[in-house]
Order: structure tokens, then sequence, then C-alpha cells
């Protein structure tokens, strides 16, 4: 499962409160510090995902709970979560929890599919992880375009 925003802040803020200050001697480099850490303590309870990139994430799912439910009609696999992208202008609180249901029904679908492997049609265990697969796939390459490309020089030279 993907962390959410709030437990990202409080790693970030405990980071900087427990290791990196402590270690600061310039006086000025710490009230930048100190400053760093109360914008993020303040930016906390007003920022959210951005809810394009995760009402994707849900809508892949979705797509690939229905895709999978046809995969196992037949057999007695785990019933798919209710979720449903029908309300309009649903927020990242809301968005956070389907998603996070839908990650639990698929990792579900695979410990199921591994226990009945030799009792589905052949083939078709194969073809349910291929379909989870692509999805992973599809979904860490989109992440990869979201994510700024790390500071390594600037870490490296200590700037």
């Amino acid at each position: 499962m993907t962390n959410s925003l709030g437990r990202l802040f409080d790693g970030i803020i405990d980071a900087l409160r427990s290791r990196v200050i402590p270690k600061i001697e310039d006086e000025s480099a710490r009230a930048e510090a100190y400053g760093a850490l109360d914008l993020l303590r303040n930016l906390k309870p007003r920022v959210e995902w951005s809810v394009g990139p995760l009402h994707d994430d849900v809508a892949s799912r979705l797509a690939l709970v229905e895709r999978i439910s046809t995969l196992v009609e037949d057999a007695s696999a785990p019933a798919a979560p209710s979720a449903s992208l029908a309300a309009p202008q649903l927020t990242a609180a809301e968005l956070e929890p389907m998603r996070d249901r839908l990650d639990e029904y698929l990792a579900e679908v695979l410990r199921w599919t591994a226990a009945q492997r030799a009792v589905l049609p052949p083939g078709r265990a194969t073809e349910i992880e291929a379909a989870i697969r692509e999805q992973q796939r599809t979904r860490l390459k989109r992440e990869v375009k979201l994510t700024a490309p790390p500071l390594f020089g600037e870490i490296s030279r200590g700037q």
C-alpha cells in the first residue's frame, strides 16, 4: 500500500526534529531548518494528494477488478470490494481508502490464485497474475514520470 500524505509529513517532520536539526551547528542554518519544520507542520492539515493521479489509480484498479471478476466468475474467488467512482468530485480523503481496499483485494486475489492454481482452468492463474503485474507496471511508470529527479549531485557535494 501507498503511504498516506499525513504519514509522509509525519516522517519528514520527525526526521527534521530528531535527526537533522540537533546536528546543525550554525545558528542561522538551524533557524532556517526550524522554519522549514514549522512550514511542514502547518502544511500537513491543509494539503492532500493530487486528486487526478489518485482518481486514475482507483479507476485502473477498478477496471482490473472487473477484469479479474470475469476471469474467476466460475470459482470461489475472494469477493471484490464495493467501490465506485460514480460520485462527482471525490476528494483525496475519499479516494485513498478506496485505493487501499482495492490493493488489499488484489493481494488477496494473488494469494487465492496461488492456492487454487491446480484447480483453475489451464492458464487462468497466469492470466490473472499477468493482469495484476501489467497494472502495477503501468502504475509504476506513471509514478516515475510524476517523481522529480533526486538531487544526488547537491547531496554528494553537501550543498
